[in-house]
């Protein structure tokens, strides 16, 4: 290269999706994700409250659980790589994402592992946090519950008690169109996020707005 210098690479994580909505019209990035732009905020949903993103410094503001630098992160690359694509009203399960093999262990030990260890012998917990995160119950399992994330990112939460032929075990269903929204890797972010809030809520940790 020129110089003798080589090229670097950002390790920022959040370049990438700043600069693609940066560049983005904000009204084309608003109906592609299925969001308001208005006032130069992006109002976008994430369970049952709102985070408002302004364009183009990209600032938030909302609630501090909502905003952490995950969910900030996950924010901006949701918005970014928003292509419109419709729920295709049919659940799978992580491995079935595409690159969902590579991370399935991964998945399991941090996402529904967790999930089980805590909600096997406490289902109303789960359902009362779910419902609390602006979930909806689901006739799935011994408690299915839908949990709306991203306006085009619902995830499904299904948990077994077991029995004596079948041990106890916990899930968590994507639509079939969400690697469209987020790959694999970020799914696995966005699946830890809501495990964990689901926990803080059933323990008293966090407090929810109103």
């Amino acid at each position: 290269m020129e110089g003798g210098e080589e090229k670097k690479v950002s390790s920022d994580p959040f370049a990438e999706p700043s600069r693609v909505l940066r560049e983005r019209d904000p009204w084309e990035i608003a109906e592609t994700a299925g969001v308001v732009f208005e006032d130069g905020r992006f109002r976008l949903p994430v369970y049952r409250w709102e985070v408002l993103i302004s364009h183009p410094d990209l600032d938030f503001e909302g609630p501090a659980f909502l905003t952490s630098y995950v969910m900030r992160l996950l924010s901006l690359i949701y918005l970014s790589k928003a292509r419109a694509k419709p729920l295709a009203q049919q659940w799978i399960p992580y491995r079935e994402l595409k690159d969902g093999l590579f991370y399935v262990k991964s998945f399991q030990e941090t996402v529904e592992e967790r999930l089980l260890s805590r909600f096997s012998g406490d289902l109303e917990g789960l359902r009362r946090s779910a419902l609390a995160l602006g979930g909806r119950v689901v006739e799935q399992g011994d408690l299915g519950v839908v949990i709306p994330t991203f306006p085009r990112l619902p995830l499904l939460v299904i948990l077994w008690r077991g029995d004596e032929e079948f041990p106890s075990s916990a899930r968590i269903l994507f639509d079939r169109s969400a690697d469209t929204y987020l790959n694999a890797f970020e799914l696995r972010m966005l699946s830890g996020e809501l495990t964990g809030h689901l926990l803080k809520v059933a323990d008293g940790r966090l407090e929810l707005p109103d």
